[in-house]
């Protein structure tokens, strides 16, 4: 959803914007008989940056922490800051635990929050007015997403829609790897696109997490593929890397960022390369004659170009060297 509104000028590239504790004052500022909300996290081994989560979720009525039998501490600094943790052995993907957590909340409203985002002041007072409302029971909230510790200029990832709060008697998580609830489109309130309003989502920090989160979800992604019916195909995939390609390339003008956005952009798109690569071998890795047709179809226009292609390096070897000497 795009807003008419202007946006303000993007934060300068490395520099998160800095969120601070509103404390509890927002919480009492609204009546007693006010609807309660209950921010609802998963971890495992986030000690490093569970801190500013928690100190942004402060301002809620509750805060659950669900540990996934972490071996640093981070259960001891959930209950530093006054969570309330319940420990359970670990699972592959957070959304296989969404529901349970949302069942142990005592609020009417669930704000769903992973360890490494955090809840910006202004959505903070927006998400405490918004729940005395009637008129919904979801709430999409624009996510700024920061990778290797550059937040993106284009909107589409600069404010990523995502179903974060919704009423807990109301909603329910799937179990599907990177799904979002569905909600009926009258019962859902869109927050518009404002930097003021954002979840900070401090991503993929480093090559090892980006390796980890794509060894987790890819085959688990893959393996929802297969269960919910879909039949691998070679035209299936690469219709959908090219549309992924055009997306997060095209589309999100992955170049005006620099390199952190051409690595953005390629991080992106090669998770799903991986999710098609998983798919396509728990399948039974099969070799089809309708895959080789097309991909047989694609290496010969592949092979016309090619004189093309050479004139092209023939003229940049030219132009190298005109500009050299």
């Amino acid at each position: 959803m795009c807003s008419s509104r202007s946006y303000p000028a993007p934060y300068p590239s490395g520099v998160v914007p800095p969120f601070t504790d509103i404390g509890t004052n927002t919480a009492n500022a609204f009546a007693d008989e006010a609807p309660r909300i209950s921010v609802c996290i998963v971890c495992r081994n986030e000690a490093d940056r569970l801190r500013p989560c928690l100190a942004s979720a402060a301002w809620a009525d509750e805060v659950i922490v669900m540990d996934l039998s972490s071996t640093d501490n981070s259960a001891a600094i959930a209950k530093e800051y006054g969570a309330r943790v319940i420990t359970r052995e670990a699972v592959p993907i957070v959304e296989l635990v969404r529901n349970e957590v949302a069942a142990a909340a005592l609020g009417d409203w669930i704000l769903v929050l992973d360890p490494d985002e955090r809840v910006s002041p202004g959505l903070a007072q927006e998400l405490r007015r918004l729940s005395q409302l009637a008129d919904f029971d979801a709430i999409v909230i624009p996510r700024m997403n920061f990778d290797l510790g550059y937040a993106p200029s284009h909107p589409l990832q600069r404010y990523e829609p995502q179903l974060r709060m919704y009423r807990r008697h109301k909603v329910k998580w799937p179990i599907i790897p990177n799904a979002l609830p569905q909600v009926a489109g009258n019962r859902l309130y869109r927050l518009p696109e404002h930097d003021d309003l954002v979840l900070v989502h401090d991503r993929s920090r480093n090559i090892p997490e980006i390796l980890d989160r794509v060894m987790r979800y890819a085959p688990a992604q893959a393996q929802s593929m297969i269960d919910r019916g879909q039949v691998f195909t070679a035209r299936g995939m690469l219709t959908t890397l090219a549309g992924k390609i055009y997306k997060q390339f095209v589309r999100g003008k992955a170049f005006r960022d620099g390199v952190p956005g051409i690595l953005r952009a390629s991080i992106l798109v090669t998770f799903h390369f991986y999710v098609w690569a998983a798919f396509w071998q728990l399948s039974g890795g099969r070799r089809t004659d309708a895959d080789d047709r097309l991909l047989r179809r694609l290496g010969a226009i592949a092979d016309a170009m090619r004189p093309v292609l050479r004139i092209c390096g023939a003229f940049h070897r030219f132009t190298k060297r005109l500009i050299s000497a």
